[in-house]
């Protein structure tokens, strides 16, 4: 009979905060069990800084350039799959090899940087015009994803998990600061959005790559049926007064210990923009985080159905856990009345958030 799953799988930038959350979420599948191929930079990788990834039985580790077709083409012939998990600031720039490379190859599926706002939607490309970049990655699988008689052979899947929270929160990108305790409302701080954590967009890569190949009894989903679609994911939906709600238990505080203003969520894409005009990138967090607060272009999906029931992720994450696990790293303190104090896991990953961001 044959196989039912796919098992071979490539990531580049499997060191990041992403990428090692894919490669956590890919071993710990049970079925299929992946054999995951690292692609990385020669050096990147040693026995001492990874001893993990050197050490797995399920893990080969291949070293060169991502701007190399030849190296890239040996290292993706055979991948049923490739994950592409660059930071954003060398994405734009790396991908396209990649994605060229893994098309010669007919790597069936790629999962290209998207792991954010959902770029299916005209309005949002509108508002935030960098991401015209995932736009154009998208439709160079479509156009080199196909053999010389006209049939698909490579397919993308993009992965939309909105804004990572655990990401988003310490450095105050959500317009609550914890840092400084101040609060900025965009409009009344009552638009509930979607957010989720780099690890659940880990555990929604590998769980749709675990779909099966073929429908069977008791099949919601298969891998073919995402080709070239997107997966939508959410580990909750929260207004910014729920985030700062959600702080205040973490950090033992009320509204009597923090200042707050006022602004809009206009004025705030305003300001990104008047600091990108000045050749202040930090602007384009403004575009991102702004517009995360605009009905129809970040809040939500625009209506499209959820995908965490089909890939078993509904309801894993709790908002006051990722938001008390994060602040323990930012803040280290206050936040023993949820018992989590000892919970490192969340918070540990959070440390190294600030290196992949891919939003």
């Amino acid at each position: 009979m044959e196989n039912n799953h796919i098992s071979r799988v490539a990531i580049v930038g499997a060191t990041g905060s992403l990428g090692s959350s894919v490669l956590t979420a890919l071993l710990a599948q049970s079925e299929p069990l992946f054999s995951v191929t690292v692609i990385t930079r020669p050096g990147s990788i040693t026995p001492s800084s990874h001893k993990s990834l050197v050490n797995h039985p399920r893990i080969t580790i291949k070293e060169g350039s991502y701007s190399d077709p030849e190296f890239l083409a040996s290292v993706l012939e055979g991948q049923d799959a490739v994950v592409l998990t660059l930071s954003f600031n060398v994405s734009h720039e790396l991908q396209p090899d990649i994605i060229r490379a893994a098309c010669k190859a007919k790597v069936s599926y790629i999962i290209p940087n998207e792991f954010g706002s959902d770029t299916g939607n005209p309005a949002l490309i509108e508002a935030i015009p960098m991401h015209q970049a995932k736009v154009d990655a998208r439709k160079l699988v479509g156009e080199l994803g196909v053999d010389e008689h006209g049939n698909r052979t490579s397919s993308w899947i993009g992965i939309i998990n909105n804004p990572w929270y655990d990401w988003s929160l310490p450095d105050g990108y959500l317009g609550i600061h914890p840092k400084t305790r101040e609060v900025t409302f965009f409009d009344k701080g009552d638009l509930r959005v979607y957010m989720s954590t780099i690890e659940l967009s880990g555990k929604a890569t590998a769980r749709v790559l675990s779909l099966p190949l073929h429908a069977d009894a008791g099949t919601q989903r298969t891998l073919p049926s995402y080709a070239n679609k997107f997966v939508y994911v959410r580990g909750f939906e929260v207004s910014q007064r729920d985030i700062l709600e959600s702080v205040q238990r973490a950090t033992n505080t009320t509204d009597k210990d923090w200042k707050f203003h006022s602004s809009s969520a206009k004025e705030h894409i305003d300001d990104g923009h008047k600091m990108l005009a000045q050749g202040n990138m930090a602007g384009i967090m403004n575009l991102i985080f702004g517009n995360t607060f605009i009905p129809g272009i970040g809040a939500d999906y625009r209506g499209a159905p959820l995908d965490n029931v089909a890939l078993g992720l509904d309801g894993v994450e709790g908002l006051d856990k990722v938001t008390a696990t994060t602040l323990q790293v930012a803040l280290g303190a206050g936040l023993d009345a949820l018992g989590l104090a000892h919970e490192q896991t969340l918070g540990e990953r959070a440390m190294k958030l600030r290196y992949s961001i891919t939003l």
